[in-house]
């Protein structure tokens, strides 16, 4: 191997010498820069915080003096939130995303045991157990676990490579992990997340190239499993028979008529009145339902057109990643924002039965804010392309036969003696022999 060579890389992974370093780098093209962040993206993803605080504001001050005698009391936990996640999301932008590649599994383990946590010591509120009660906030692992997941699968399927076409070396590994993500997620009574998780496990499994016929297995087997938790749970089987027979829950009486109320152009920003103790939860899971009264159909349709910029940008992103794990991992991203805003804005509107899932960047809530823009932050680092930091090298991890070959002892001994960092002269090594060097005196 000549000086100018390096190791080949990890699947997806290109190295290029570093005129700086003098070490092989991870990188696309020798010859591409770094680029600023998406400004689309970060458009989207802030103009619907912004929106959701203030629609959080006016849908919330009913229930806030209500409840805590505040009418501020939502507003200004969602203000703390929200300067908390800018700076995740300033900060995370400004990283190095392979860093994620590298610590995957360790994020994978967190997550799986922050599940196991809640189902041990968390608060069951409306008969589910999904959340653990800290010092001024509730955390729900359950959002956390949808990042560390995609994380994962992406750092897997980069790592596979060609390989993900097979079913048991490929295929079979990432499903299982997300499928004891799932049972996880399951066992809190959390269909919706659970159904989320697969869609974008299905979706990253897809990207990667895996035959299309395992995807279709994966989703028949998944069918009847489903459909045994819906018909098996009480509950659920009466949101879906109330689905059917077209006789609506009042919660999604509540919200058609906060839907209709509003017609195109709204009752006028505070002016909505199912806030006032008709429709619950209209801060959180419904508060698409309190925007489409306040702000009419033009409110509605900004918010998807704004998870649609969203996503578009994001998948715009993937395509421009310097490797595999960046191209996986932004399209995981970008569909798990699709798919939970898709399935929300379904309940609201009365298309699919109701799912306790939240609205991404607009439902009060610290988990899923934080969350969301910290893995809007790995998106603006994608796009931007940045320099591999030496801590997210993958060359440690190659495997024995795609590392560079170590120099014989022989034949380090006849190489030139390395020039010494200080000025004065040093004694010569010269080769005597295989085992024996002999010193020359100084000058």
């Amino acid at each position: 191997m000549t000086p100018n060579e390096t190791a080949a890389p990890d699947p997806g992974c290109d190295l290029v010498a570093d005129p700086e370093e003098g070490s092989p780098s991870l990188v696309a093209d020798a010859g591409e820069e770094r680029r600023a962040m998406d400004p689309w993206l970060f458009f989207a993803a802030m103009s619907l915080a912004c929106l959701g605080l203030v629609m959080v504001y006016s849908a919330s001050v009913y229930t806030a003096r209500v409840r805590y005698h505040d009418w501020e009391y939502f507003l200004g936990r969602q203000s703390v939130l929200f300067a908390l996640g800018t700076g995740v999301m300033v900060l995370t932008s400004r990283l190095d995303y392979r860093i994620f590649r590298r610590f995957a599994p360790h994020l994978m383990g967190i997550g799986l045991m922050g599940l196991l946590l809640v189902l041990a010591v968390g608060d069951e509120v409306n008969g589910a157990r999904r959340w653990i009660r800290a010092p001024g906030i509730n955390i729900q692992p359950s959002e956390l676990a949808k990042v560390f997941l995609a994380m994962f699968l992406s750092a897997m399927l980069a790592r596979q490579g060609e390989r993900v076409r097979r079913f048991k070396a490929g295929f079979l590994p990432p499903l299982l992990i997300a499928s004891l993500t799932m049972v996880l997620v399951l066992l809190e009574k959390d269909l919706g997340t659970t159904i989320l998780l697969g869609a974008v496990t299905l979706t990253a499994l897809f990207v990667a190239g895996t035959r299309i016929t395992y995807v279709v297995a994966a989703m028949m087997l998944a069918a009847p499993l489903a459909w045994s938790q819906i018909v098996g749970v009480g509950f659920r089987k009466g949101r879906l028979l109330d689905f059917l027979s077209g006789e609506q829950s009042y919660q999604i009486q509540q919200s058609l008529i906060a839907v209709g109320s509003g017609g195109t152009w709204g009752l006028g920003l505070g002016a909505g009145r199912q806030k006032l103790g008709f429709l619950p939860e209209n801060h959180t899971d419904f508060i698409l339902a309190s925007i489409a009264e306040e702000l009419g159909l033009v409110g509605v349709w900004t918010v998807i057109g704004l998870f649609c910029l969203l996503v578009w940008r994001g998948l715009v992103a993937a395509r421009g990643a310097p490797d595999r794990f960046g191209t996986y991992l932004a399209v995981a991203l970008s569909a798990l924002f699709g798919f939970q805003a898709l399935i929300n804005i379904s309940v609201v509107l009365d298309v699919i039965p109701a799912k306790g899932i939240t609205l991404p960047f607009l439902s009060y809530g610290g988990s899923s804010l934080l969350v969301s823009m910290g893995a809007t932050g790995i998106l603006l680092s994608i796009s931007r392309r940045p320099r591999p930091w030496r801590i997210s090298d993958q060359r440690s991890r190659a495997p024995a036969a795609e590392r560079p070959a170590r120099t014989d002892r022989r034949q380090r001994s006849a190489e030139p003696p390395r020039r010494a960092w200080w000025p004065w002269k040093r004694a010569a090594t010269v080769t005597a022999g295989p085992r024996r060097n002999a010193r020359v005196a100084r000058s």
